[in-house]
């Protein structure tokens, strides 16, 4: 299988390219909170018979395809437009707050008429030791789908940011989310003139006419293969990546963790081959950094191929910022090709 890797040069030309790039978006957003509780302090409650968190720190970033919003911002793209829905609640306060004072747009954030403001909670517990505790996640989620007049809202707001952007990145995660089946017709009558990258966690195969951006196990899903003790090979990915590109009539991205990216096209595919990273890593968030650098590359370049092998050296750089859903500066990208072509 061919594989492809990047000049210094193709790097740069990539990087400059992306300045002039307009980014649109659409999506499930949330807020990602994390609660630190040091449980040296916590003491018996009198009225339960339990210890109880007590919370010493709080941050708290985007997550989903906030961090999506998050990883293109900070790309350097001429101009980004991210659509999506939130509520009026605290949540999504702190989440637009979180945007605005990093400078990134919220015009076009809806704010829907039910429901709450996606947030992923997670308390963290630390004692005595170096040992730290990941307790359960608080999840608020939607379990009840948008308004007819909040989709028909949306549809308007992807009209207008359709005829003022290069490309539009996707990112379906939730089962009451954004993409509903109407949105994501209209996302396929846009491809029709305008690239569509789409991540989708569960309805990769309810789309046609995007570019596809499925990992391993979702790409294995979407073709009907048993995930259970699941062994393929590089080979069989790409069968697999060829077989969606015939439903979909579009080029197809396959992320394959530690061994790379597939670019898809023609009954073809290419490899781009994973850019070592050093332990510790963490890799939660590689997948939405891969996105927006993927998306901005393409829009960049035109180049499928060019643009995984981009979006490679974008998540090495994020992999290796431990306990953040972090993200990949232009001057970043350019220092992990230094480092990895001159060791």
């Amino acid at each position: 299988m061919e594989k492809v890797t990047l000049t210094r040069d193709e790097v740069i030309f990539i990087l400059e390219g992306i300045k002039t790039v307009k980014i649109g978006f659409i999506g499930d957003i949330c807020l990602d909170l994390y609660w630190r509780a040091d449980m040296k302090k916590s003491r018996l409650s009198r009225e339960t018979p339990h210890y109880p968190l007590p919370v010493v720190d709080e941050t708290y970033t985007p997550g989903a395809g906030g961090n999506v919003l998050n990883n293109i911002h900070a790309l350097g793209v001429d101009k980004l437009m991210g659509i999506s829905v939130i509520s009026s609640d605290w949540r999504g306060g702190l989440l637009t707050s979180w945007l605005k004072d990093h400078g990134i747009d919220t015009s076009y954030l809806l704010k829907r008429q039910n429901g709450v403001t996606p947030c992923y909670c997670k308390p963290i517990r630390m004692g005595i030791s170096d040992v730290v505790y990941e307790d359960p996640r608080l999840d608020f989620e939607n379990y009840t789908t948008i308004s007819k007049e909040d989709e028909d809202h949306l549809l308007e707001t992807l009209d207008s940011v359709a005829k003022q952007t290069d490309i539009i990145a996707v990112s379906d995660q939730f089962s009451c989310g954004v993409i509903t089946p109407r949105i994501r017709k209209r996302l396929s009558e846009l491809a029709q003139t305008l690239p569509v990258v789409v991540d989708s966690r569960e309805n990769a195969t309810a789309f046609t006419d995007v570019i596809l951006k499925p990992n391993e196990i979702e790409a294995a899903l979407a073709v009907g293969k048993n995930i259970a003790n699941l062994n393929l090979t590089t080979e069989d990915y790409a069968k697999i990546g060829i077989e969606l590109q015939h439903k979909t009539n579009r080029p197809v991205v396959v992320t394959l963790g530690s061994i790379g990216a597939l670019w898809c096209d023609e009954g073809n595919c290419v490899l781009a081959p994973a850019v070592p990273a050093k332990d510790p890593i963490d890799i939660v968030g590689a997948g939405d950094t891969f996105l927006s650098a993927f998306c901005c590359a393409y829009a960049a370049c035109k180049d499928g191929a060019k643009a995984i092998a981009f979006a490679n050296l974008a998540s090495a750089v994020t992999v290796n910022k431990i306990g953040i859903t972090g993200t990949a500066t232009p001057e970043e990208i350019l220092k992990k090709w230094e480092k990895i072509n001159h060791e």
